[in-house]
């Protein structure tokens, strides 16, 4: 493996930094073009306008492009919604500090920015159905390491976000670990993973398979621990507590776009795979 963790640093600089998964923020929020090179709206400008906030740097959910635009399964998603439902969606680049301040202050409608279910969030805020049932996962580049079970980690080196949802979880000291490192972005834990300086990293399922899907020459082993009814494959869009109509739209629209096919085409192209059956069935475990 060491020859290979030689030539990765180039390989990640190139493939991860191409992805649009930036580090900076921007330090002012403000509003962001659509991309129009997948969604034109066909609606009139007398359309009404949903501000929705999400934070740019967690692809495939939201990220810049290379042009600077944000895009992402969340952006597009949100787009074909209001598209089906006859809003047009206006989105603002928030730094993460402020996305729940500006929906708190009603300067946002909603926010879009992969967030999972908690019954925090759900105590402040209107939370729209799931959308993307997309579990907590486990990747590994040493195939010998076989594991299968959180048990299996032992003396293991685990990378994580820094403060996130996994890294609280496995910092409360259920399973033995040989240590839990933290990193800024997801695809810095990766680079740290193929520099042997971690031997695993957790994140969401779809960030990291996005995140190593543009790696060739890297054979990546995935163990998914949690199951779909798990609070963390639960994405969900936070809504304005004084606007349950919006909700009632939002998850509207979301059941319409599974009907005409198109969340198919959706996580199909951010994916790899159609969730819709997942996603159907994940609805049908939480009711």
């Amino acid at each position: 493996m060491m020859q290979l963790y030689r030539a990765l640093p180039i390989l990640l600089s190139i493939g991860l930094f191409g992805c649009g998964n930036s580090a900076t923020q921007e330090s002012v929020s403000t509003p962001v073009k659509e991309n129009t090179d997948s969604f034109v709206s066909n609606l009139p400008d007398t359309a009404p306008v949903i501000k929705v906030g999400t934070e740019a740097n967690y692809a495939p959910y939201e990220f810049k492009d290379e042009y600077g635009n944000v895009t992402g399964f969340d952006i597009e998603l949100m787009q074909y919604i209001g598209e089906n439902q006859g809003f047009k969606v206006e989105v603002y680049n928030d730094p993460w500090e402020g996305l729940f301040d500006n929906l708190d202050n009603k300067s946002r409608d909603m926010v879009a920015a992969g967030l999972t279910y908690s019954s925090e969030r759900a105590s402040k805020y209107l939370l729209s159905d799931a959308y993307a049932p997309l579990p907590t996962s486990l990747v590994y580049l040493d195939e010998s390491l076989n594991i299968k079970s959180l048990d299996d980690l032992g003396t293991l080196r685990v990378g994580v976000l820094t403060s996130s949802e996994p890294y609280e979880y496995f910092a409360q000291g259920k399973y033995k670990l040989g240590s839990l490192e933290q990193y800024p972005t997801t695809f810095a834990a990766v680079e740290a993973m193929a520099q042997d300086k971690v031997d695993a990293v957790v994140d969401d399922s779809g960030v990291l398979r996005y995140t190593l899907n543009d790696l060739p020459n890297l054979q990546p082993q995935y163990f998914d621990y949690e199951s779909i009814r798990a609070d963390g494959a639960r994405k969900v869009f936070l809504v304005d507590k004084a606007q349950p109509d919006l909700l009632k739209k939002v998850n509207t629209g979301l059941k319409g776009l599974k009907e005409d096919g198109t969340y198919a085409k959706l996580t199909t192209k951010w994916f790899g795979t159609d969730l819709t059956k997942a996603s159907l069935q994940q609805q049908e475990m939480l009711q």
